[in-house]
């Protein structure tokens, strides 16, 4: 075998062994970008999640401040008749 060739055979194989691994890191980065699309999907569906579960919340700080105000004020009309002698 000539120098040339087997210089020749070296690149060639270098070259496939390039290719496989090309290949394997695109297979990868398909999968990646599945993955991360399906993480993507889950994150906005938590977030709608939450938003829902926070309204409820919402709701109940709205009515414990109406209940309050209803106390506060049947606290004052209260104090306000026992102080005429009702």
């Amino acid at each position: 075998m000539k120098k040339e060739d087997v210089i020749i055979k070296l690149i060639e194989e270098s070259k496939e062994s390039t290719d496989k691994r090309l290949d394997s890191i695109d297979i990868n980065l398909s999968e990646h970008m599945r993955r991360t699309d399906v993480l993507e999907q889950l994150h906005q569906d938590n977030q709608s999640r939450i938003t829902t579960l926070e309204e409820p919340r919402k709701a109940l700080i709205l009515l414990k401040t109406v209940v309050l105000y209803i106390a506060a004020v049947v606290g004052a009309i209260s104090a306000v008749l026992k102080l005429w002698g009702k």
